[in-house]
């Protein structure tokens, strides 16, 4: 049986290709099931194994999406990763960066 870690990287990276090539159906799909994996990763009481979740999570593709999901868990890694995502070449996810980094200094991105 697969874990939720490796539910969720799987679907984050494919939520990446997906938003870079555009097709936003299979890219929705992905999301979801990211966001479901999230939550059970969330709702572990092991604080060991989410540490090493959080620092894993910041070496994969789509690294605007998994840096936004770890910005309320660990601002100090994620707000660097998209800082250099928004500085980048003009892309979705550099546009993803740049909207989720003013949200969260705005104080409107809530925590999911």
């Amino acid at each position: 049986m697969v874990d939720l870690k490796d539910r969720y990287m799987a679907a984050a990276a494919e939520h990446g290709r997906c938003t870079e090539s555009g097709n936003y159906k299979k890219g929705n799909a992905a999301f979801d099931r990211m966001k479901a994996a999230l939550a059970g990763l969330r709702g572990s009481g092991d604080r060991v194994s989410r540490f090493s979740w959080d620092c894993s999570i910041t070496q994969t593709v789509d690294e605007a999406g998994r840096a936004t999901d770890l910005l309320h868990l660990r601002p100090d890694l994620a707000s660097p990763i998209l800082e250099n995502l928004a500085s980048g070449p003009w892309s979705q996810l550099e546009f993803v960066a740049k909207m989720v980094l003013r949200e969260w200094r705005g104080g409107r991105l809530k925590g999911q």
